[in-house]
């Protein structure tokens, strides 16, 4: 089923965070959002207490669960804790091939804002599954010489590429050595690919997840993920 929206979604704006493009900029457009690994991303967007909508990146972990950044529904600036929060698998231009999911709940560390970048994901909950045919992301704790030999991708939703809403991705090796909690590459990306997984380069089933898309870094030289360690899945898990 594919659904043509109105134009509800506005573009997120922009915070240093977000992360940045690194050039060259190689980034590509995603010509087939429905075959994996790309069906299991979406378009997640928030609409916060003060009426702005942001938008960033989520993928699926299972048929009613999303992973993204914490800060994709909770921000001071738009008034706090997003009021409502919706997923768009395979989201296209303005194409919805698998149509708008409504979220039920999203939990994020206790720890955030707070605690900073290492506490910056969240489980968001649908109120309906996602077709069997959307790809489901694996939660995977890697090992430092896995991180290092990998060549690793993001793909998301950039606000800094057209058509809007479109899907683009960019690889590359990851900046040694990895962090115990967060992940730097100079990968490129941009404001609405918050939230996207840091997997393996066009791994198609059952693609791993890694990290967790945060932003680019205070010295502006990379950009970061939250590492998925053992500890961070667990929480995950949890609130499920």
């Amino acid at each position: 089923m594919t659904v043509t929206l109105p134009a509800f979604h506005r573009p997120v704006r922009s915070h240093v965070r977000v992360g940045m493009p690194f050039p060259p900029d190689r980034r590509e457009r995603v010509q087939q959002t429905t075959q994996p690994p790309w069906s299991g991303l979406g378009l997640l967007s928030a609409k916060m207490p003060d009426g702005e909508v942001l938008e960033s990146t989520g993928f699926a972990i299972a048929p009613d669960y999303v992973v993204t950044a914490a800060h994709a529904v909770y921000d001071q600036d738009y008034g706090g804790r997003a009021v409502a929060v919706t997923f768009e698998a395979a989201r296209d231009a303005n194409r919805t091939p698998f149509g708008v999911a409504k979220a039920t709940a999203w939990t994020y560390p206790g720890q955030y804002p707070s605690g900073g970048r290492p506490y910056d994901y969240c489980l968001v909950k649908l109120a309906t599954a996602l077709p069997s045919s959307v790809t489901l992301y694996r939660l995977t704790a890697a090992s430092d010489a896995d991180l290092n030999a990998g060549t690793w991708q993001i793909a998301g939703y950039p606000e800094d590429k057209v058509p809007e809403n479109s899907m683009w991705y960019d690889s590359g090796k990851l900046l040694s050595p990895p962090g115990t909690r967060i992940l730097r590459y100079r990968i490129s990306t941009s404001g609405g690919q918050s939230g996207a997984p840091l997997s393996p380069y066009l791994e198609e089933r059952s693609p791993a997840a890694v990290g967790i898309h945060a932003g680019v870094a205070a010295d502006k030289q990379s950009n970061e993920a939250v590492r998925l360690t053992r500890e961070v899945i667990d929480e995950i898990e949890s609130w499920k």
